[in-house]
């Protein structure tokens, strides 16, 4: 009998772990004495906290802690929990079903990706009429190689250094990324994590991403995955042997037998193997052909390679003595006759164009800039940009002349620079530009006539002020201002550039770039007012600063490029209509598929009446007796044009058009510096120069009248509608119920 368990009265008294006011009570139990052997004893609790107390008050205790009873649910109660569970099971199996999609979407862009990237060829640009403009990537010393030409004992000797799991692992070694990340966390951050497998170090090759952040680590196992499920290892291997950098501006191990050994692939024996995948540690500290003595180096590295080539069974022992013994003997180095097969020296077309579709690559397919550029350049990829190769050649040979460099008094080796952009404004599509004087000497460098911010002068005065008073109906070409010294606020006096005019008509401003009835019609119109006109023409760089009356005179504080004065001029060109200007129309990989199509932005900023009443006003400073770009005139075509200069003369513009084409022209110093050049602008004779033989063999023609837009004979001494007797005439043009309705009282 245990010591819980007393006889009283023929029963057996068990005590329990019940106690109730601090004393041990005894329950009865109905088991006679001779059923007492039977009785089995109910197991020890073995530990204080296993002891359940009911104190006085009901309430249960746990090792002396109050405890609740269980609260029995109701019917309610339990379906109400059954829903809440399987809301519980919905929303997990939703979150799953996103993330699976959300996998498969990425892997299957990244599938396009890498299908594109294993070609391992130059991508080109096309004209607009197809012919091939430029090659990418040619100053790249690379050549590639098909699977077969690639020795056995090559491709065993890089997976044997590098990777020799790569015919069993998925993308990544678990072993190797675990240690990684702890070597990560142990090193507080600064650890190369380093452990990389042959297909993680294909996707650093591809993508050009290398800097060392855990967020750059993750995507690059991600990556490495998703290429061993898109990929077969003979793809990847094939692939990476392409990719990998060997030597001196060398690329793929064809290349580099040829550099190292002056030898074709198939004629690699397995020393010379060893080293060549042993240089992937290191190539630069590998060369034999530099200025130090590499060779202990180079001899240890090809042992270290045989060595675990035998041991992971890839070479035989007879295999490897022969080759240590060659490479003990020194290996026969014969350095070939390597060269790139072109440079990196496009025109700024082809800048633009591979400008605009790198950052168009990275929106579009989530790439950072490395990857985007090795993507496009070397992925077998057509570029179809919207040059005129006609055109481009027009204007590049207009900018080589010498005449306009002009030597820089302040830095000594400088010249004068300029920049020109030539569009098609029906369809934004920019035709050719050049970015700079002289012949162009430097990869993908400043390229003036789409990144040169400079301040616009007068030619802003069309689409800051012109358009848009136009369209509100604050102007029509006849609005007289008083042309005479003003001050506007406290202390802005903005002057003429010559004599002041007294009052004149709108059309007579903007002849000879009257300044100060311009800031007149900037202040009835509202800086605010015209910042929104302007930003909906595509002018991108204004700040709050710009939001004062000096805007109506070109008063910017970034100022504007000749890229995007070119889109504003052709909204007015284009009946109203901003179209964003583009370099390229669509991309296409090797198989045909298109694989990035440009999508233009466009917005409707006037109406068509107003432009074509702001188109005839421009016409006024070609054709006028006093406009500033009567050298502009193309014969049989009409022109529209504004010049515009700066303050001290640091900068020239001409910005105009015809029914065809509209083009931007700037001229002046990289660091702000006066020109001295006489009435006709050296930007005006480049305008003219390249539009001319641009016009050559073009039908002669006018600017198209919508019906809408209301003609008058004006009389000139009056500014009234002419009668049969006034002799000084022109015919004027209006917006629809703007026409003067008052006849001339004079004749």
């Amino acid at each position: 009998m245990d010591n819980n368990t007393h006889r009283k009265n023929n029963k057996i008294l068990r005590s329990t772990p019940n106690i109730r006011n601090g004393k041990r009570v005894y329950e009865s139990v109905d088991d006679e004495e001779d059923n007492f052997e039977n009785i089995k004893p109910k197991r020890k609790k073995t530990h204080a906290s296993e002891v359940d107390i009911e104190d006085g008050r009901g309430e249960r205790r746990t090792h002396g802690k109050k405890t609740k009873k269980k609260k029995q649910l109701t019917e309610e109660q339990k379906i109400k929990k059954k829903k809440r569970r399987k809301r519980r099971i919905i929303l997990v199996a939703i979150i799953f079903l996103i993330l699976l999609i959300m996998f498969l979407i990425s892997l299957y862009k990244w599938n396009k990706i890498m299908k594109d990237i294993i070609t391992c060829k130059n991508s080109v640009v096309v004209d607009s009429t197809g012919n091939i403009i430029a090659v990418l990537g040619e100053s790249r010393i690379q050549e590639s190689a098909s699977l077969e030409e690639i020795p056995d004992d090559l491709e065993h000797a890089y997976v044997a250094i590098e990777d020799k799991n790569f015919y069993k692992h998925h993308g990544i070694s678990v072993k190797r990324t675990v240690g990684a990340v702890a070597s990560y966390v142990v090193h507080g951050g600064n650890s190369s994590f380093g452990g990389s497998t042959i297909t993680q170090q294909l996707v650093k090759n591809v993508t050009g991403e290398n800097e060392s952040s855990i967020s750059r680590k993750v995507t690059e196992w991600d990556r490495a995955v998703m290429t061993e499920m898109v990929l077969s290892k003979d793809e990847i291997m094939n692939t990476y042997l392409n990719v990998i950098y060997v030597g001196p501006n060398i690329y793929g191990v064809k290349m580099g037998a040829r550099y190292y050994f002056d030898k074709e692939l198939s004629e690699l024996d397995l020393a010379e193997c060893s080293y060549l995948a042993g240089l992937n540690h290191s190539p630069n500290s590998y060369n034999p052909f530099g200025d130090n003595d590499n060779s202990e180096k180079i001899k240890s590295r090809c042992l270290t390679v045989l060595k675990v080539m035998l041991e992971q069974k890839y070479i035989s022992d007879d295999e490897y003595n022969v080759a240590v013994q060659e490479v003990n003997d020194g290996l026969k180095f014969s350095k070939g006759d390597v060269e790139p097969k072109g440079d990196n020296v496009y025109s700024y077309m082809t800048d633009a164009t591979i400008s605009e579709v790198v950052a168009d690559l990275e929106k579009d397919k989530k790439m950072s800039t490395s990857f985007a550029t090795n993507y496009l350049y070397y992925s077998g990829l057509t570029i179809y940009s919207t040059q005129n190769s006609d055109i481009q050649k027009a204007i590049e040979d207009e900018l080589n002349k010498s005449r306009y460099m002009v030597r820089s008094t302040k830095i000594e080796g400088t010249t004068s620079q300029a920049a020109m952009v030539v569009m098609d404004h029906q369809t934004g599509q920019v035709m050719g530009c050049v970015g700079g004087l002289g012949k162009k000497s430097i990869s993908r460098g400043f390229n003036r006539a789409t990144q040169g911010l400079r301040q616009t002068g007068s030619a802003i005065k069309p689409i800051a002020v012109l358009g848009p008073a136009l369209e509100e109906k604050i102007i029509t070409p006849l609005t007289v201002y008083d042309d005479t010294r003003t001050t506007f606020g406290s202390d802005y006096s903005p002057t003429d550039c010559e004599n002041e005019l007294g009052k004149i008509t709108v059309r007579r401003a903007v002849e000879s770039s009257q300044n100060i009835p311009f800031v007149k019609i900037m202040e009835q119109l509202t800086p605010q007012k015209a910042i929104k006109y302007m930003e909906n023409e595509g002018i991108s760089t204004l700040t709050d600063a710009d939001c004062d009356l000096p805007l109506a005179l070109g008063g910017l504080q970034k100022g504007s490029t000749p890229l995007e004065m070119a889109a504003a001029y052709a909204t007015i060109a284009n009946g109203g209509k901003y179209i964003e200007p583009i370099f390229y129309t669509k991309v296409g990989n090797s198989y045909g598929k298109i694989v990035l199509k440009n999508k233009q932005k466009t917005k409707k900023v006037y109406s068509a009446d107003t432009t074509y009443v702001l188109k005839e006003l421009l016409t006024q400073p070609v054709k006028g007796d006093n406009g500033t770009a009567k050298s502009c005139k193309i014969d049989g075509f009409e022109v529209a044009a504004k010049t515009g200069t700066t303050n001290d003369n640091y900068d020239k513009w001409l910005c105009g058009f015809t029914k065809y084409y509209t083009a931007v022209t700037w001229f002046g110093f990289d660091a702000n510096e006066s020109i001295n050049e006489g009435a006709n602008s050296m930007a005006n004779q480049i305008w003219v120069n390249v539009m001319r033989n641009v016009h050559e063999n073009l039908m002669k023609g006018q600017f198209d009248k919508p019906k809408d837009v209301q003609e008058a004979v004006i009389c000139k001494d009056t500014g009234k509608r002419a009668t049969g007797n006034c002799k000084n005439t022109y015919v004027e043009y209006f917006r629809k119920g703007t026409a003067p309705k008052d006849v001339c009282d004079k004749h």
